[in-house]
C-alpha cells in the first residue's frame, strides 16, 4: 500500500518479514489485526466485575498517584495491561496509514469527484486532533500528511492550543494558503 509515489507501507508476514501488498489486502489484514486486538480481553478488558474505576490524572490526588509510580501506567487501575498505550499507538498508526493512502492515491477520484472531500477532511481532522491530543501519533508518524497539517494549522482548522497545531510548520501552511489564493 502506498501513500504517494515515494512512500510504501509494508506488512509483516508470518515470519516477521516486510512484504508489499496492494492497498485492499493491506487494509483487510489491518482490519483483522485491529479487530483481534480490540476483541482481546487481555488488552481491552470487558468484564465489568474485574475492573476498577480509575482516577482522572488531572483530578486525582497527586501524592497517591506518585506513590506507586512503578506500577502506574495508562489504564492500570482499570485493568488494562502495561502495553495498552503502545497497542493503541500501533492501532492509530495503522489507521493513519489508511488516511494517508486515501489522500495521496484517491482524493481526486473518488472523493473530490463525488463531492465527498469535506467528509474525508472532517473525519481526518478529528482523527488527527484526537490522536495527537492523546499522544497516539507523534510528529514523525504524520509526516506523509505534513502539508495538510500545515495548511489546517494556518487556515484555522486546528486550534492554536491543540497538539496537532504544534506539529505544524505554520510558515509552510501560510505559503500553501497563499499559493491557493492566487490560483
Amino acid at each position: 500500500m502506498s501513500a504517494g509515489k515515494t512512500l510504501s507501507y509494508t506488512w509483516l508476514n508470518k515470519n516477521h518479514e516486510p512484504i508489499e501488498l496492494p492497498a485492499h489486502e493491506y487494509m483487510t489484514l489491518m482490519q483483522r489485526w485491529i479487530s483481534g486486538k480490540i476483541e482481546d480481553a487481555t488488552i481491552f478488558p470487558t468484564d465489568p466485575a474485574s475492573l476498577a474505576h480509575a482516577l482522572h490524572p488531572d483530578h486525582g490526588n497527586p501524592t497517591l498517584l506518585s506513590l506507586s509510580e512503578q506500577e502506574n501506567w495508562l489504564g492500570s487501575r482499570s485493568g488494562f495491561p502495561k502495553q495498552f498505550a503502545s497497542v493503541c499507538q500501533l492501532i492509530f498508526r495503522q489507521i493513519f496509514r489508511v488516511y494517508a493512502h486515501l489522500y495521496w492515491d484517491h482524493f481526486v477520484e473518488p472523493f473530490y469527484h463525488l463531492s465527498l472531500e469535506k467528509h474525508l477532511n472532517s473525519c481526518f481532522s478529528h482523527f488527527i486532533l484526537t490522536a495527537t491530543a492523546l499522544d497516539l501519533l507523534q510528529p514523525s508518524d504524520v509526516e506523509p500528511m505534513q502539508d495538510l497539517i500545515n495548511l489546517w494549522a494556518a487556515d484555522g482548522t486546528f486550534p492554536p492550543e491543540s497538539r496537532a497545531y504544534s506539529y505544524a510548520n505554520l510558515e509552510r501552511g501560510k505559503y500553501i494558503l497563499s499559493v491557493n489564493s492566487t490560483s
